[in-house]
């Protein structure tokens, strides 16, 4: 049962792997991510391997009116010195809002904890500032819209009563936030993904199947033809001072002797003789 849970999430993953997005936040500073339109969404906040320098960059992230944005850190990495380099989170869309439970403050250091955390509005609104001294990874993160209540019909319920989007489940990506989005009792949606999941793995079997036939096949035509009988290695002997060679036995192959057939038998007294 465990593998088969295994395989199903795999192939769910497989057909819904796209239905995350990615972000870089300071390509996007003074902008707003709308959740309305991508359900969830990776943020990280830069694209290379350290973020800039003297950065101020804020964005806003918002959902529907009626959800709410659930977040977690994958990593983080930021300089220590909190006054130097620094991230803030806050629950609203404005830099004066309170901050998000259990994130108050500024943020900064290389450890943060992968706890799942939400917002009570449906707005979330982000500050990074770099000076010039030192840089890092900087941070890389989930955000997800979710809203309580009835599921709707294109929605997963989750174990913890949220519902979020059907594409989201089995993403590995915890949209969630308590890991009962790939359950073995799969939605709809899910067992759609699994069949065309099957479908795409079969058809991919099948044209491998065919190519490596394709070649055995063009190596067997085009294979040199074999002789029947294996070439005789000629050995030469010497037969005194005067010396020439001889064959050795089984050196040429023994000439054909047509076998005398004995006359057919015949019995005593059944033809008469011959004067």
């Amino acid at each position: 049962m465990k593998r088969q849970f295994i395989y199903a999430c795999l192939l769910v993953f497989i057909s819904n792997a796209a239905a995350i997005t990615y972000d870089y936040m300071d390509q996007m500073c003074g902008q707003t991510i709308d959740l309305s339109f991508y359900d969830s969404v990776r943020l990280q906040l830069t694209s290379g391997s350290t973020y800039r320098p003297n950065m101020d960059c804020y964005i806003k992230v918002k959902t529907d009116y009626s959800s709410r944005i659930m977040l977690y850190f994958k990593s983080f990495g930021v300089e220590s010195t909190c006054t130097n380099d620094w991230l803030e989170v806050r629950d609203g869309q404005y830099s004066s809002s309170s901050y998000v439970s259990g994130l108050n403050g500024h943020q900064c250091g290389y450890y943060m904890s992968s706890t799942v955390r939400k917002t009570s509005g449906n707005y979330l609104y982000l500050r990074f500032v770099s000076d010039n001294s030192l840089q890092s990874t900087g941070f890389d993160m989930i955000l997800t819209s979710y809203h309580t209540g009835i599921c709707y019909s294109y929605e997963y319920s989750c174990s913890n009563g949220r519902c979020i989007d059907e594409t989201l489940t089995c993403n590995g990506y915890n949209p969630c936030g308590d890991y009962s989005d790939c359950s073995i009792v799969l939605a709809t949606g899910s067992i759609a993904g699994i069949v065309v999941g099957c479908i795409f793995f079969v058809i991919v079997i099948s044209i491998v199947m065919v190519v490596v036939c394709r070649r055995r096949r063009l190596a067997y035509v085009g294979a040199p033809i074999q002789p029947v009988h294996a070439p005789v290695n000629v050995i030469t002997t010497s037969t005194g001072s005067g010396g020439y060679n001889q064959p050795v036995p089984q050196q040429y192959p023994q000439p054909y002797v047509q076998q005398q057939m004995p006359p057919p038998y015949a019995p005593g007294g059944q033809y008469p003789q011959q004067y």
